[in-house]
């Protein structure tokens, strides 16, 4: 109820603005948390209530509270854990990527180290049709399906992303010089491609696929995992947005990059916009905000770089839609407020150098990578709703 009370039409709630409907559920859930309950449950409500942290910009208690969870499955050794059958065993294996994956985004987010390795020995999730199929008392000795699902694939994608985040943050601590960083960005964009290619045909990004995992009331796990890899392309590529990146760099070997950075931008909204029209309540969730804004900056790079007056005309409209999408995303999280103010900042770097807005430098890597922190710098009329859309307004109508 604290995360998803905001979306709820209840009469009850029209006293209530959006964003603080679920604080009454939040603070009773924290009173009822008992940490000397040492139990799956006591795990799953402390993810809960990072992510209602989360949402509300609340980062210290945040990264608190998925601490927790960790150390708890961590204790409880979660992935090995004595089962009584296949249902309790797929429950802990979903929590335990989960927690992996939390901690990648949650760490990366505030700048922290991780808790959590990648573990080989670990088995991953069944497919989501297999697990919803499962009733109370089945098997835990086989799983019948073996097919790879929504969950097990984002796990081994959030293991490339990992490696994406150490990339960026090795080249601007220049713990490697620039031939050691295109090799290893080549090798990275090839594991992606092998990735995606490699996919079940009933995992790709297809239309149709969209529609079944509608129907199953999965879309949104569909979305997230393809909208991720398109995402991390895109991170992967952002550095070399930035003009002559290396003297020492062949051009076409640049100009490959950033049209693969272009490429990956389109394609994450082209697929968001496909979500919004097939259901609006899809892709609500609060990182879209964050991976949104930094796409967002890639379409303002397209704006400012082009010399194709399509191109130019494209960006110009996806940046309104996408700042229609998140400001209505605000109406629902307060963590939006941050992401849209980054987005302020961002372009308020560009007025003063458009040379220098995409290199990849420390003020770079924290826009991009450390959604749960601020990036300081001279907001134009404050942060409020109405000031961002006049600005927006003034700025790219």
């Amino acid at each position: 109820m604290a995360l998803g009370a905001r979306f709820s039409d209840n009469p009850t709630f029209d006293a209530i603005n959006r964003r603080r409907r679920g604080d009454q559920y939040a603070e009773r859930s924290r009173k009822l948390l008992d940490l000397t309950d040492i139990s799956v449950t006591t795990i799953q409500a402390a993810i809960l209530l990072g992510t209602v942290c989360f949402s509300d910009s609340q980062t210290k208690s945040e990264s608190l509270y998925y601490s927790i969870a960790l150390r708890l499955a961590l204790i409880l050794d979660l992935p090995n854990r004595q089962c009584d059958d296949q249902v309790e065993r797929q429950v802990n294996l979903r929590i335990w990527w989960s927690l992996y994956m939390i901690d990648i985004w949650s760490s990366a987010g505030l700048n922290l180290p991780r808790q959590l390795d990648f573990i080989e020995t670990s088995p991953l999730p069944t497919s989501e049709e297999y697990f919803l199929s499962l009733r109370s008392g089945a098997s835990g000795a086989m799983i019948a399906d073996n097919r790879p699902g929504l969950w097990s694939e984002m796990v081994i994608l959030a293991r490339i992303w990992a490696r994406i985040h150490h990339l960026n943050k090795a080249s601007v601590n220049s713990m490697i010089d620039y031939q050691t960083l295109t090799v290893s960005v080549h090798s990275l964009a090839q594991e992606l491609r092998d990735w995606s290619s490699n996919l079940h045909p009933s995992l790709q990004e297809t239309s149709e696929n969209l529609e079944r995992y509608n129907s199953l009331g999965l879309g949104n796990a569909f979305a997230a995992l393809h909208l991720g890899y398109h995402y991390y392309n895109e991170v992967l590529f952002y550095q070399f947005l930035a003009r002559n990146p290396d003297p020492t760099c062949a051009s076409a070997s640049i100009e490959q990059y950033r049209a693969q950075c272009d490429a990956h931008a389109l394609a994450f909204c082209n697929l968001l916009y496909r979500c919004r029209e097939t259901n609006k309540q899809q892709c609500q969730y609060v990182m879209i905000g964050h991976m949104l804004v930094v796409t967002s900056t890639i379409y303002i790079h397209m704006l400012l770089f082009s010399e194709e007056e399509e191109r130019i005309k494209l960006a110009r409209q996806r940046l309104a839609q996408n700042f229609e999408i998140l400001t209505e995303l605000q109406t629902f999280w307060v963590t939006l407020d941050v992401a849209l103010s980054r987005l302020q900042v961002f372009h308020n770097a560009c007025t003063r150098s458009i040379d220098e807005s995409f290199r990849m430098d420390q003020w770079m890597l924290k826009f991009i990578l450390e959604h749960g922190t601020s990036v300081v710098e001279r907001p134009m009329d404050g942060d409020s709703p109405g000031a961002l859309r006049n600005w927006f307004l003034r700025t790219f109508d």
